[in-house]
């Protein structure tokens, strides 16, 4: 073999060497991921929802934390259509103001790349209310945040929405990026293709199968010399939404009790600590199966939140624990995997409440 060759070899068997390994995450490894998430998730709404509550003249801040609240929520049931927990269907949104939440939760970035983000709805559409809502804002927002880093500084990004026919409703996102190459156009919605520097190629697969399972379409129908794409989507009788509740301060509606919180993450027991003791409660903390024990030793209590991470392989006899030094209190079950627990009795009378869940859910479970 020539010298050259070897040299050729050797060379690409240095390169070889010095390239790391990727590795696919496993279903275990999203797993923890998505669970992580969960976490994050749901202090993000908690202390929200807190902030919210503690404001009484500030439209400007309530504006942002309403926003920031509402992708918090529908991150949330990514998270849960992910994990396999059961999602409740949207309420039906107004078309109005899915076009003006999909444009807010995008301003931050517009701003930073110098581009104006206009909406426009077609007048057709001014009273009509569809279903699937975070689904939607889900796709307008990949959309947009692609539209965005596409367009030049000083230029601008159209979100718009039309009635076409009885039956659909058709959002469009038109950007003044370069365009979409010939090469990529024919696979970008089905494979890893990406239009923006930087990018996974994963958004827009996804949001075109997204739509698919929802009943929708998403198309690219102008490729140059700047893209659009457009999302189809099934326009079905709905009633308006019912108003959201008040946010303001909450009632005390836990004076004189006394609650353990089992949890191990301290963002998570921050978080339902600030919830409990704003209403009335006082709240004592265990992170793990040794502190449960000097907890319960330390007086009874009213009721038990217990993540199940921190009694490790002995869940059943933790509960059991908690059952026999307070056989009246209320156990509630906060985790990602409350349905993955054989051989709990019916007498422990637990209620069970996933992650990410939001402060009313707990406030619900403990008042039920």
């Amino acid at each position: 073999m020539a010298d050259s060759d070897t040299g050729a070899m050797d060379r690409e068997n240095l390169r070889n060497d010095a390239e790391p390994t990727i590795r696919r995450p496993s279903d275990r490894d999203l797993a923890g991921v998505l669970h992580e998430v969960s976490n994050a998730l749901t202090v993000v709404l908690g202390w929200i929802d807190r902030a919210r509550g503690e404001i009484d003249s500030m439209p400007t801040v309530e504006d942002a934390l309403t926003v920031a609240a509402s992708r918090a929520r529908h991150a949330r049931q990514i998270v849960r259509r992910a994990i396999g927990a059961d999602v409740p269907d949207d309420a039906p949104a107004s078309v109005a103001s899915i076009l003006a939440e999909a444009a807010k939760g995008c301003e931050p970035e517009a701003k930073r790349g110098g581009v104006e983000l206009r909406t426009s709805l077609d007048p057709a559409l001014e009273a009509a209310h569809l279903p699937g809502t975070s689904t939607i804002l889900q796709i307008l927002t990949n959309l947009l945040l692609n539209a965005v880093a596409v367009s030049p500084a000083r230029g601008s990004v159209l979100l718009d929405a039309s009635l076409d026919g009885p039956d659909d409703v058709v959002f469009g996102v038109t950007d003044e990026g370069p365009g979409v190459p010939v090469e990529r156009r024919a696979n970008l919605l089905d494979a890893g293709v990406t239009t923006r520097a930087g990018g996974a190629g994963i958004g827009l697969r996804y949001a075109a199968a997204l739509a698919r399972e929802s009943g929708g379409m998403l198309s690219l129908v102008r490729a140059e010399p700047s893209a659009r794409f457009e999302l189809r989507w099934p326009r079905r009788p709905s009633s308006p939404p019912t108003p959201p509740r008040s946010s303001r301060k909450p009632a005390m509606v836990f004076a004189g009790k006394r609650f353990l919180v089992v949890e191990d993450d301290d963002a998570v027991f921050d978080l339902l600590e600030a919830a409990l003791t704003s209403r009335g409660a006082t709240v004592v903390h265990a992170r793990t199966r040794a502190e449960l024990a000097v907890a319960l030793k330390s007086g009874g209590v009213d009721a038990a939140l217990c993540d199940l991470s921190p009694f490790g392989a002995d869940v059943l006899g933790a509960l059991g624990e908690i059952r026999e030094t307070n056989p009246g209190a209320r156990i509630v079950l906060i985790s990602g995997n409350v349905s993955d627990l054989p051989g709990l009795p019916a007498s422990f009378r637990a209620t069970a409440v996933r992650k990410p869940f939001e402060i009313g859910e707990i406030v619900a479970a403990l008042t039920a």
